[in-house]
């Protein structure tokens, strides 16, 4: 067990290495929500499942950037190399 100190704050700093094994299993990022409940004075801290974000269709611009190359040269023979490779 890992102990943690609660400051004047009332703000529980997770402890890192619980914080990296939920980053792995849950993809817990800063600011993602979490459940908290009390069961028998015991306060167990969960990734919220009910706490996705909604994300608008802006948030996704730029997602492809440098998939296709870098230079307009580099886009364009990769889209040449692409339409050579489809079956007529």
């Amino acid at each position: 067990m890992v102990q943690t100190k609660l400051p004047e704050t009332r703000q529980v700093t997770i402890p890192a290495d619980i914080l990296q094994e939920w980053r792995l299993k849950h993809q817990v990022k800063t600011n993602d929500r979490m459940d908290a409940s009390r069961p028998n004075a015991v306060l167990p801290l969960v990734p919220s499942k009910h706490a996705e974000k909604k994300r608008d269709l802006l948030s996704f611009a730029g997602a492809g950037k440098g998939l296709w190359g870098l230079t307009e040269q580099e886009i364009d023979a990769t889209i040449v190399q692409l339409r050579d490779s489809w079956t007529r």
